[in-house]
């Protein structure tokens, strides 16, 4: 459908314009400044000073590159990982395959600071594992380094990679790789001949998802990478510096974070269009049942690293009830002084997160739909932007985000610094793309013919779009939305930038805990912060039978 065509429709065009509108404002028009203010040298001149000043300085050249480092390797072993995971969850029958397929998932929405707190109780100098081989004389390596980081952030990172290589391998024709091996190949060969040339865009996917969420972490560097600094940290820190930090340098760094995940986006694309394969519609890959000491093996690898990444849950709930002297753990022992105070004595981060949680889920699923609509079922030069545009904030680091916020309406016709709105639009705009997507799916499988023939019968096109299309859809609007809310809650990288006095959350309390040594605390409120993310998740399942947290 042309423009001419979207004409046609008055409420959609007003709405695809509002829209755009709203993008434009919100989001455009903050990264652009933000972008701007980076080539504003300290007298008032235009120059890239800001840019050389970045990679001509030790300081900042190395954590350019420690954030590159972080990256690939990150990348590499959560690839690694989840890839292989993926490859024997979809080619073999074991026990417990099915927890292995819907687990991993569970990763996704715990936040990133718990987990990190977590490991520090697990791995670190004073944690349990050093506590039981103290008494032979054996102590680990420092989780404040190079390995604590790659080790905790893979774990954290190899669900992406799990199910974008996983979703490729259940949608491949299991017709060419028989053909392969009718004609004598080994599996190996076949593996690499033929499986992996197929899987690629879901490799570069999974890979693409991966790094960007590396790059813009916020939660687990801050705390693990004291002696690594990164990009996201590093701006953070610029930018709350007590003598005031360098303007230019804080959008300097984050508009470099914002041209690597653009710069990814573009090189995925090439290498994918580039790469391309067309199958056509065949059968399924079917698992192979694996017995005896393999069925072993199998079910011990997996489960090992599904029990890995879901161990920090664990951790939260023991130490949440567990006594506590100041920074001093008192294991064994049993209080609920911890959870008293997270609920009853200073409950206000758990009241400010549920409000700015509730009001991004509403307004993101509102527009998440129209905009969905809109890009699959009135196509044009319009919604082909806006299609960009929806996709933009996946490529930006929470913190950037912020900041660019701040510079934007920290002054002029429209000030919201300083207020619950900023916080609520940065929510909004960091998880939209993945509710637009999620009311995108059920939308392509929606024959347009079944919509005409209600207009034909004299119905306009926005009741037709209330008695016909949104009741198909329904389900999955549900599911975006609890996606939305429970990821909402968990938002720490945006929120420590935009938050004020009075309006800390829970993400921000429990980050405040940790810094401060009360780790007991710290995983009540986590363990509080996790209550509220699952039984939404729990009630979406039972209530609207969705399948929220499983691949079929």
């Amino acid at each position: 459908m042309m423009l001419g065509a979207l004409r046609r429709d008055p409420a959609w065009l007003t709405l695809a314009l509002m829209a755009l509108g709203l993008l434009g404002i919100f989001l455009l028009w903050p990264l652009v400044g933000m972008l701007g203010k980076s080539l504003v040298e300290p007298d008032g001149s235009l120059g890239l000073g800001g840019y050389l000043r970045f990679f001509s300085e030790a300081a900042y050249r190395d954590v350019f590159f420690n954030t590159i480092i972080l990256g690939v390797a990150v990348t590499i072993t959560s690839m690694a990982v989840g890839g292989s995971l993926a490859l024997v969850v979809a080619r073999c029958k074991f026990p417990f395959v099915g927890l292995v397929t819907a687990l991993p998932l569970i990763t996704l929405v715990v936040p990133d600071v718990v987990v990190a707190a977590a490991w520090v109780l697990i791995l670190g100098k004073q944690g349990w594992v050093n506590a039981l081989l103290a008494p032979l004389g054996v102590e680990l390596p420092s989780l404040y380094s190079w390995w604590g980081l790659v080790y905790v952030m893979t774990l954290n990172n190899y669900v992406f990679a799990f199910v974008a290589v996983l979703v490729g391998l259940k949608s491949m024709d299991r017709n060419l790789e028989e053909a392969a091996l009718s004609l004598g190949r080994p599996a190996g060969r076949v593996l690499v001949g033929v499986t992996l040339p197929l899987l690629m865009p879901s490799i570069f996917a999974g890979a693409l998802v991966v790094f960007t969420h590396v790059i813009g972490s916020f939660g687990v560097p801050a705390i693990l990478g004291a002696r690594t600094p990164v990009l996201a940290v590093k701006a953070y820190n610029e930018f709350v510096s007590e003598m005031g930090g360098n303007p230019q340098m804080q959008t300097t760094m984050a508009s470099v974070l914002v041209f690597l995940g653009a710069g990814l986006l573009l090189i995925q694309k090439f290498v994918v269009e580039r790469r391309q394969f067309q199958m056509e519609s065949g059968r399924s890959p079917v698992a192979t049942t694996v017995h005896g000491w393999r069925a072993i093996l199998a079910s011990a690898a997996v489960l090992g690293v599904v029990a890995l990444s879901l161990l920090p849950a664990a951790v939260v709930v023991v130490t949440a009830f567990t006594p506590s002297v100041g920074p001093v753990l008192r294991y064994g022992g049993f209080t609920l002084a911890h959870l008293q105070h997270a609920l009853v004595r200073a409950p206000e981060p758990l009241y400010n997160s549920l409000f700015l949680a509730s009001v991004a889920t509403v307004c993101g699923v509102l527009f998440s739909v129209a905009s969905a609509y809109l890009i699959v079922k009135r196509k044009s030069a319009l919604t082909h932007v806006l299609d960009v545009l929806v996709m933009l904030p996946l490529t930006i680091a929470g913190t950037v985000l912020g900041i660019a916020l701040i510079n934007a309406f920290n002054s002029g016709w429209l000030v919201l610094t300083g207020s619950w709105l900023v916080m609520a639009l940065a929510y909004f705009l960091r998880r939209m793309p993945t509710s637009v997507r999620a009311a995108m799916g059920p939308l392509h499988n929606l024959k347009d013919s079944i919509e005409e023939a209600s207009m034909s019968l004299g119905v306009s096109p926005l009741r037709s779009f209330f008695r016909v299309v949104l009741p198909v859809i329904g389900p999955s609007v549900v599911a975006a939305a609890v996606l939305m809310w429970v990821t909402t809650l968990s938002e720490l990288s945006a929120t420590v930038v935009l938050y004020f006095g009075g309006m800390n959350t829970m993400p921000i309390e429990i980050f405040q805990q940790i810094d401060s040594g009360r780790m007991a605390l710290a995983c009540a409120y986590s363990l509080v912060l996790l209550t509220t993310i699952f039984i939404p998740l729990a009630l979406a399942r039972w209530i609207f039978r969705l399948k929220v947290g499983t691949i079929e």
